[in-house]
C-alpha cells in the first residue's frame, strides 16, 4: 500500500472518530476551499483532529493553567 493511501485511510479513521459537528464542519470547509494554501490546510485539519483526540483523552488545561503557562513564556 502506498503512502498516500495510508494517509487517506488514517484521515478517514480520525474523521470517523470525531463527534463534534463544529470540528467536522471546519474540516469540510478546509477541504472544500481549493484556493487555500495546502500547508495551512494540513496544519489546521491535523490540529483539529488532534484537539478532538486530546479532549477525549482528558489532555486539557484549566483557564488558570493556561494563564500560568502563558505568563511563564512571556517572562522569559
Amino acid at each position: 500500500m502506498d503512502e498516500i493511501t495510508q494517509q487517506k485511510q488514517e484521515l478517514v479513521r480520525m474523521i470517523e472518530s470525531v463527534n463534534n459537528p463544529e470540528i467536522l464542519d471546519s474540516i469540510k470547509n478546509l477541504l472544500s476551499d481549493g484556493e487555500r494554501d495546502l500547508m495551512l490546510k494540513q496544519k489546521m485539519v491535523f490540529g483539529a483532529l488532534r484537539s478532538e483526540e486530546d479532549f477525549k483523552a482528558g489532555r486539557v488545561y484549566t483557564r488558570e493553567q493556561v494563564i500560568e503557562r502563558t505568563n511563564r513564556i512571556l517572562d522569559k
